[in-house]
């Protein structure tokens, strides 16, 4: 999440609003929150003007959610959720929230979530844009609300506590949600914006990524789309602490409960080479013939890489030895610029394929074709912007 691009919403109100659906009015939920009526419908007006959306209806008999407030409220209960887990800890499951999901503001939780990740009052104060006094206020009142210090304090910096790791991740996730509730607001006003950030695994993704957010931003003007490139285990670190909305990449056989795959095709792979390669003029090549060569191999662990080691091994061959790289665009280079082999998907080489600059080598190499598809959060209900994402990308799969 990038620091000040949260806008106004206000933490006071969610609470509010999370009060009266619960009890049905203003006064109930006041009692219930321990302040005065008045404040309590101030509170909910106030989220309601920064949202554009009504999200209760008003009588005699009480208030009840719209159906656009029923919807929206819904990622005020998940925030909610993930700031009574930050006053639990990791270490038992929350049965309600406690001074941090009753009384933390929106700035607090940014500023531990920025001190977590820079170590730095100076530089989260230049981030945010407060002055450094701010920053300190803000811890201050954080570990106030924990109960505990959240960081210790070192000479290169500050270092965030086991707890403080865990506040600055539910801090993030709780961000993240408010977020989505104003996207959720903007769309049902007929206006699709928001921030998507992608991540994406080498030799996997081909021409869907591009396709698909050349769909959505042709589409919607004023989209903040990024994408980031990493290993798998790299990117579903990035993916469970919210730091990217969706990776797009081969599939693994399982994955946590936490996250959830949905596929989109089958690919498979071949051994690619460069044009001209000598290998090119044998007529009867075997595996055996090309376990000895270089390789550009797949990186251990990686589906291309037990495809790699399933072709050989089932003739009862060694697997090949070379380079380990990640990177299309690098091992591009060491297939033009040498005789070495890789194992790749032809739809990751296409245009360099019918150029005439990569070659295939006709020899079997049976093994199970890789998943193609998408992973995502299991607990996060999509933005309309993601949604649009997926949509996008079913439509880009090759037909």
């Amino acid at each position: 999440m990038k620091a000040g691009k949260l806008g106004a919403l206000s933490l006071r109100g969610l609470r509010a609003a999370m009060a009266v659906l619960t009890h049905g009015g203003t006064s109930a939920a006041a009692r219930a929150l321990h302040v005065s009526q008045p404040a309590t419908a101030r509170a909910i007006a106030q989220l309601e003007r920064e949202l554009g959306v009504l999200l209760f209806d008003r009588s005699h008999r009480g208030m009840h959610p719209t159906e656009a407030g029923d919807a929206l409220l819904k990622r005020a209960r998940e925030t909610l959720t993930h700031l009574a887990r930050a006053d639990a800890g990791p270490w038992r499951v929350p049965l309600q929230g406690g001074r941090l999901a009753a009384q933390a503001t929106a700035a607090q939780l940014e500023a531990i979530l920025l001190l977590a990740k820079a170590g730095s009052q100076r530089q989260v104060a230049a981030l945010l844009g407060v002055s450094q006094a701010s920053v300190q206020q803000a811890l201050a009142q954080m570990e106030h609300l924990a109960g505990e210090p959240l960081f210790d304090r070192l000479a290169s910096g500050l270092r965030p506590t086991s707890r403080g790791a865990w506040v600055a991740r539910q801090a993030e996730l709780a961000l993240v949600e408010m977020r989505a509730m104003t996207e959720d607001a903007a769309a049902l006003l007929g206006n699709m914006r928001g921030q998507l950030t992608i991540g994406t695994l080498p030799y996997s993704t081909g021409t869907i990524v591009p396709e698909a957010i050349q769909n959505v931003t042709s589409r919607w003007a004023g989209l903040q789309v990024s994408v980031v490139d990493g290993t798998y285990e790299s990117l579903m670190i990035k993916l469970r602490q919210a730091e990217i909305d969706i990776v797009v990449g081969a599939l693994r056989p399982e994955v946590p409960r936490d996250l959830n795959q949905t596929p989109l095709f089958q690919d498979p792979l071949s051994i690619v080479v460069r044009a001209g390669h000598p290998l090119l003029k044998k007529r009867r090549l075997t595996l055996s013939q090309l376990s000895a060569a270089q390789w550009v191999l797949p990186m251990p662990g990686s589906p291309a890489g037990q495809a790699l080691a399933h072709i050989f091994s089932a003739q009862s061959l060694p697997t090949p030895e070379g380079v380990y790289i990640n990177s299309p665009t690098l091992v591009c280079a060491m297939l033009h610029q040498s005789d070495r082999l890789t194992l790749m998907p032809p739809s990751q080489w296409k245009r360099e394929l019918q150029a005439g600059l990569l070659d295939t080598l006709k020899v079997p190499a049976k093994h199970a074709p890789r998943s193609i598809g998408f992973t995502v959060r299991a607990s996060f209900a999509p933005t309309p912007l993601l949604r649009a994402f997926q949509e996008a990308l079913v439509q880009a799969v090759p037909g």
